[in-house]
């Protein structure tokens, strides 16, 4: 039984819940069905809070891989958008379904998938609607956050600092609490203090419990929703935190400051720059491909590299959640980057058999070598020593092709050495 929900809320009394009532359904389905000798395995597939619009669920994806261990007859949803809400990913299911000869039943109707070509039929028009049904409800979402937004409201987004949202509309409501502290910037700001003394300030006083940055507090003054507008800076119906004056005025002291002439970098920035270059942490930047679209997926990362967070890195490499992500339109997916740089990490120390001992011998050398080589080295030597690494989301593995060293040409970035 595969059951999935999209939204996934705290609190939910899990007896309840959506995969809970469509597993209990299920289940009572199957059961009608002992007769033909039909009996529900103990494990779950449960995919709460995931969309239908994409395949990758981790439910979906343990659900495929036990039918490619041959451990699984049939599949039992309880309705066809619960499987997918796209019709070329019901294609892809059936596909994979049929090729491991596992049957789809749908117990909202009682449609075995695999029960002839007008089963078929109905299956194809149930996903139809589906998916068309998706679009509908993703057009009247655009609808209403349009007509939100044309009245001034918030309809999403992060809460600035000094607000909050009112339950009931979930509009932004002034926190008396911690909008003395944004008041207290913006009067700083007004008086000409600059955002690194600013800053260096706050963290001194502990301002609002927060740590402080330049940039953060740039941020900060140069928000709009502080002088009542939206981000758009079209005008909002909340109320404004600061005067529109005092807005202007610090606006005004920015924009001077932008003016003048830029400075000559300070030689620790340029060293800063250096170690940030030399410790770039996506050493499978522009190597690793989509297998379904064969496009080079692209780093992503919350945080913006800095000298810091590569300090932070280099001790504790899932310090900060890391991804190489495909951003192609309909095939959008992502895999974890330190799980995948580890994959390829371990392919060095297995050569294939077919290699000469010169060429195992040279791999073996990078192998044991690497973990001692600075991240830009070592992301020379991933696109010295492979031919691919392509991310196969079928087995949600990679496809890791090695090359051999004597079928490689000299790079011209220098030895790569530790």
């Amino acid at each position: 039984m595969y059951t999935r929900q999209s939204v996934k809320r705290l609190g939910d009394d899990p007896a309840v819940t959506s995969c809970a009532i469509q597993r209990t359904l299920c289940t009572e389905f199957i059961r009608s069905k002992t007769w033909e000798f039909w009996y529900p395995i103990a494990e779950r597939f449960d995919d709460e809070g995931e969309s239908g619009a994409t395949l990758e669920r981790p439910g979906l994806t343990k659900l495929l891989r036990r039918i490619e261990g041959g451990d699984i007859h049939r599949v039992i949803v309880y309705r066809v958008d619960r499987l997918t809400r796209k019709l070329a990913d019901l294609a892809r299911l059936a596909s994979h379904f049929e090729r491991h000869r596992v049957g789809l039943t749908i117990v909202h109707g009682n449609i075995d998938a695999d029960a002839g070509s007008l089963a078929g039929l109905q299956v194809n028009m149930l996903a139809t609607f589906a998916e068309w049904e998706r679009e509908i409800i993703r057009e009247r979402i655009a609808d209403t956050r349009g007509a939100i937004k044309a009245r001034g409201e918030r309809s999403a987004g992060r809460v600035p600092l000094g607000y909050r949202t009112d339950p009931a509309t979930k509009q932004l409501v002034i926190d008396e609490g911690a909008a003395a502290a944004v008041r207290w910037l913006f009067t700083g700001a007004s008086k000409g203090t600059t955002t690194n003394d600013l800053a260096k300030k706050a963290n001194k006083k502990k301002l609002a419990g927060k740590t402080w940055s330049a940039r953060a507090v740039l941020r900060l003054l140069t928000n709009q929703s502080y002088a009542g507008h939206r981000p758009d800076g079209a005008p909002g119906r909340h109320a404004p935190l600061v005067s529109a004056e005092l807005f202007s005025k610090v606006q005004a002291l920015i924009d001077g400051r932008r003016t003048r002439a830029p400075t000559k970098p300070s030689e620790r920035d340029a060293d800063e720059q250096k170690a940030i270059e030399l410790f770039n942490p996506f050493v499978l930047r522009g190597l690793i491909t989509c297998g379904i679209c064969e496009k080079t997926m692209s780093p992503s990362m919350s945080e913006a590299i800095t000298l810091n967070l590569v300090k932070r890195l280099r001790r504790k490499p899932n310090a900060v959640p890391r991804f190489y992500r495909c951003r192609t339109a309909g095939c959008a997916g992502q895999v974890p980057a330190f799980e995948s740089e580890q994959m390829v990490r371990d392919a060095l120390e297995h050569a294939p058999e077919s290699w000469s001992a010169e060429d195992k011998a040279k791999l073996a050398t990078y192998a044991a070598a690497f973990d001692l080589m600075w991240p830009i080295n070592q992301k020379r030597v991933f696109g010295a020593c492979c031919a691919a690494v392509v991310w196969n989301r079928k087995r949600d593995g990679l496809d890791i092709e090695l090359i051999p060293h004597s079928a490689l040409e000299e790079d011209d970035g220098g030895p790569i050495t530790p």
